[in-house]
């Protein structure tokens, strides 16, 4: 059996008693603690003049995405919705795409994940 064919519920990193952290928790941390550090440094040197750094463009090309998104489906002002929808997408987006580090389960393909998100 090969490790993509295993749920990431599966894969058990440590229990006691009936607490179990599974990977799909410890991913999702880490995942969680990767987010909150890459902002972090994306925004403590942010600037409103014409010379910006790297990460604030590519910060500002997902939000605006994000915005012409919602505003194209909603058909309103995107500013009520913007913050839950892209950190919904940054949290979605990252975890597909860091399945290329090796050893590293996305917790998006853990059942327990997708549906917390859908009850979102």
């Amino acid at each position: 059996m090969q490790l993509s064919e295993i749920s990431p519920d599966e894969v058990i990193y440590w229990q006691w008693g009936f607490v179990t952290l599974n990977a799909t928790i410890v991913f999702t941390w880490a995942l969680m603690a990767f987010m909150v550090i890459g902002s972090w440094l994306v925004t403590r040197r942010l600037s409103t003049t014409a010379r910006i750094s790297r990460g604030q463009n590519l910060l500002e090309i997902i939000v605006h995405y994000t915005r012409s998104q919602i505003e194209e489906i909603a058909h309103e002002s995107p500013e009520r919705y913007l913050p839950f929808i892209g950190t919904l997408f940054l949290l979605v987006a990252l975890a597909n795409v860091l399945t290329v580090v090796p050893g590293f389960l996305a917790p998006t393909g853990s059942l327990s994940t997708t549906a917390a998100l859908a009850v979102c």
